[in-house]
Parts: C-alpha cells; structure tokens; sequence
C-alpha cells in the first residue's frame, strides 16, 4: 500500500526515536494515521452543524494522547527543529 505524507512524516519522526523504543513508535504511528481520517469527517460534520461533539471528543482526547506517547518516546534532548517538525505535523501545517 502507498504511504500517505502524514505517514512518511511521522516515519522521520520516528527514526528520532532510540532503536529500543521503535516497535512501540511504530505502533504509536499507525493508530494516529488511522485515527486521523474519522477525526477529519467528525469535525467537518460538526463544522456542517452536525451533532458528532460526542465522538468528536472521544477521538480528539485518544488522538491527543498517541501524540503524546509517541513525543514522550522521544530522546529528552531532541533538537528544536524536530521539535518544531512535530508540531507542524499535529497543527496540520501541511494541508
């Protein structure tokens, strides 16, 4: 299957991630890729007046939460500019 950017961005961010820890960035990745999509279509109904504010919470909260376990992997002394990589990817910078 063809990787998505969302998933070729989180692979480099995940190569700063230390070798021991990879197999559970790698898991980390593919439950934000996944969870990225139906967190997209929950917020275009709400923004469409739709009553998803339920789900929409539920994926937000579960969404936020990979995202911190997977900067939690990361080395203490990251370098700013991954940091800032990072950060680009969860504001959606690249739309």
């Amino acid at each position: 299957m063809r990787k998505t950017k969302d998933q070729i961005k989180l692979e480099d961010i995940k190569n700063l991630v230390p070798e021991e820890k990879q197999t559970a960035a790698e898991y980390l990745i593919d439950e934000i890729v996944f969870l990225k999509k139906p967190l997209r279509e929950c917020k275009r109904k709400l923004e469409s007046g739709g009553n998803e504010v339920r789900n929409y919470d539920v994926l937000c909260k579960r969404y936020s939460a990979l995202i911190k376990q997977l900067t939690d992997l990361l080395p203490k002394k990251a370098q700013q500019s991954d940091i800032d990589e990072l950060a680009a990817f969860i504001d959606g910078a690249d739309k």
